[in-house]
């Protein structure tokens, strides 16, 4: 099993393959390769990525302190006029956002407009259908309808409830909208005064908010390119193990191979008078051979001859 490795923060080691000798064959899995080739390019792309990452967090934390330093330094020099002028441009960030609302609300109203539109015209064409076959029950049309008619039914209430949705974010915009310009008209004069400030304030949130984005951009792709290097070294275990696994099961056959027959040795012999070995058992070639003689004999001529018979040995 290969060496679980640590996925924190960290400077990652570029992997080759003499990493992997003990784990691999004199000729290694293709895979092997392909998976190193991964897990170095996820090192070399996480270390690159965790480097500007700490940059753009450093840059964050430095906009942000120069950027309130200066905004308080603004404020202390107009004065009453920032805090007598603040719930304009609060009033303003409200509208604002009611606005916003009202147009999303005013999205799902269309949307809910058209799927209502288009299911009124699925049970149309699921009535005619229904109306050509005439009196004969046809399971597919009314299949149809029935779920034509569902779907008008869902749309409707989308609908409905859209259309409420659009009406409470429209007057909440229109009420905010109100309230702006009454609060114009009465902090004219602050408003004016302390413009210098809200003005550098929305451009530093303006800054502020895209190096915010940056940052997580970065964050996101440091994370995928972790999961990419996770996946590149669970593919190597994967790997590293059905080596391991191969490896055992030939080593098993190894053994097993060079004890086959051990199972049943041979039974041990007995000797006769000469000195010759003779079996306990009768073996299976001895059967054979007397079965061969038997049928010669059988062959055999019923009367021999002088040269057919034996010679015998004298004593």
């Amino acid at each position: 099993m290969m060496e679980e490795v640590d996925l924190s923060d960290q400077p990652r080691q570029r992997v080759n393959s003499d990493n992997l000798s003990s784990e691999v064959d004199e000729t290694p899995d293709p895979r092997i390769q392909v998976e190193l080739e991964r897990l170095n390019t996820s090192t070399d792309t996480i270390n690159k990525l965790e480097v500007d990452l700490d940059e753009a967090r450093m840059l964050f934390r430095q906009l942000l302190a120069d950027s309130t330093h200066r905004i308080d330094i603004l404020a202390k020099r107009l004065g009453k006029c920032v805090e007598q002028s603040r719930p304009y441009y609060d009033a303003r960030i409200n509208a604002k956002q009611a606005l916003r609302e009202t147009q999303a609300a005013a999205v799902r109203y269309e949307r809910a407009m058209s799927q209502h539109a288009a299911a009124r015209e699925m049970v149309f064409l699921a009535e005619e259908g229904l109306m050509q076959k005439g009196c004969v029950f046809d399971h597919t049309w009314q299949e149809m309808l029935n779920h034509a008619t569902s779907k008008v039914n869902d749309a409707e209430r989308e609908k409905i409830e859209s259309a409420a949705e659009h009406r409470r974010t429209s007057a909440l915009y229109h009420e905010a909208e109100t309230r702006v310009k009454a609060l114009q008209k009465e902090l004219k004069r602050a408003i004016a005064k302390s413009r210098p400030y809200f003005e550098l304030k929305s451009a530093v949130n303006q800054q502020l908010e895209a190096q915010k984005q940056q940052v997580r951009q970065l964050e996101e792709s440091v994370a995928r390119a972790k999961v990419t290097y996770a996946q590149a070294l669970s593919n190597l275990e994967t790997i590293s193990d059905e080596i391991h696994r191969t490896r055992q099961c030939q080593l098993d056959l190894g053994v097993r191979g060079i004890g086959v027959g051990a199972e049943s040795p041979l039974p041990p012999l007995q000797t006769i008078d000469g000195g010759l070995p003779l079996p306990t058992h009768p073996l299976h070639y001895a059967e054979s051979s007397l079965e061969t003689n038997t049928q010669e004999f059988k062959s055999l001529p019923g009367k021999l001859g002088p040269v057919a018979a034996p010679i015998m040995a004298t004593g």
